[in-house]
């Protein structure tokens, strides 16, 4: 137990840094960035799956995060591939995009990352 509220704490930490950090505006993409919110993805989902199969984090929360990683499985490597392309053909727009797209995923994650190390905390007391 102790290594899942860790383990989640230091993913919300990476993920979120402050409250007032805001990712549309401070998270620089680039391919090792790209590859890191995957890996960050992995590692939550770990998490989060012990939380819920232990019921200590809410069922709800756990139905969220299930929707959300059906969302990020599916448009994640899509945008990964649309950024690469973008990137070798020198196409600022789309790659734009695709980091755009990117933002609101790690967003998405960070959020839910820190409902459910809420949930963990709140078991910890």
């Amino acid at each position: 137990m102790f290594r899942t509220v860790v383990a989640i704490t230091l993913s919300a930490s990476l993920l979120g840094g402050c409250a007032a950090w805001d990712f549309t505006k401070s998270l620089f993409i680039t391919a090792v960035s790209l590859e890191a919110i995957g890996v960050q993805f992995a590692a939550v989902s770990e998490q989060v799956t012990v939380g819920c199969e232990t019921r200590v984090i809410p069922t709800q929360t756990c139905e969220r995060y299930r929707v959300f990683g059906e969302h990020f499985k599916r448009t994640y490597p899509i945008a990964v591939k649309m950024w690469k392309a973008a990137d070798r053909a020198g196409d600022a727009a789309t790659r734009g995009k695709a980091e755009d797209v990117v933002r609101v995923l790690a967003e998405d994650m960070t959020k839910l990352a820190t409902e459910a190390l809420n949930a963990f905390s709140m078991e910890v007391r």
